[in-house]
């Protein structure tokens, strides 16, 4: 496996843009990454979302949801998250902890304007993580939404749905080494300025 680059970069944000493009060129549904958040109570819960951007110059990743699923409510609970992203053809594993924040409506708007339609209508149907009597009844719930914008070249956002940012505060770069003797390397951000610092394996 491929050793991280020595010495460590000043700023980590341009090497995880390099490990996100090789990972997209593998294939293999490389966005998908583990979201850990916790209750106003303590208890933690994860998941897995699609990463959907990395923002170089201003250090923060997005990802969406509905604004009312759990982890959505736990996010706007407590305002921090962690994720991670793990690619075990190349040995890689990328952690990225910090405060969240919705992504401006804007943005929301525009990205909902590139998904599969499909996509928008299941986003418009689905009332996330509520009980439900049956999956047969997400399905009707899909088949009305799908009647009622049947005549419309676009569907709307709907409110209830778009994205978080997770700002950058410390990220974490994971190479696989032989006999468990893997590299880490891990920073953290204060102000505009990075500090790195090897970890034990």
């Amino acid at each position: 496996m491929e050793s991280l680059p020595r010495p460590a970069p000043p700023d980590p944000l341009p090497l995880a843009r390099r490990w996100l493009d090789e990972a997209a060129s593998r294939g293999s549904n490389p966005w998908a990454m583990a979201l850990a958040s916790v209750s106003a109570g303590g208890r933690p819960s994860v998941r897995y979302v699609l990463l959907k951007a990395l923002s170089d110059s201003e250090g923060f990743i997005v990802f969406y949801t509905n604004y009312a699923s759990r982890k959505a409510l736990e996010l706007e609970s407590t305002h921090v998250a962690a994720a991670a992203l793990y690619w075990p053809e190349a040995g890689r594993q990328l952690r990225f902890e910090g405060a969240i924040e919705r992504s401006p409506a804007a943005e929301s708007d525009a990205y909902f304007a590139t998904r599969a339609r499909p996509s928008q209508l299941n986003a418009r149907a689905s009332a996330q993580s509520r009980p439900v009597e049956s999956p047969e009844a997400v399905s009707r719930q899909l088949e009305a939404e799908a009647r009622r914008f049947e005549r419309e070249p676009a569907i709307p956002r709907p409110d209830g749905w778009g994205g978080y940012r997770l700002l950058i505060e410390a990220l974490e770069f994971w190479v696989e080494g032989a006999d468990r003797c893997h590299e880490r390397l891990r920073y953290e951000r204060a102000g505009e300025r990075w500090s790195a610092a090897w970890l034990q394996p």
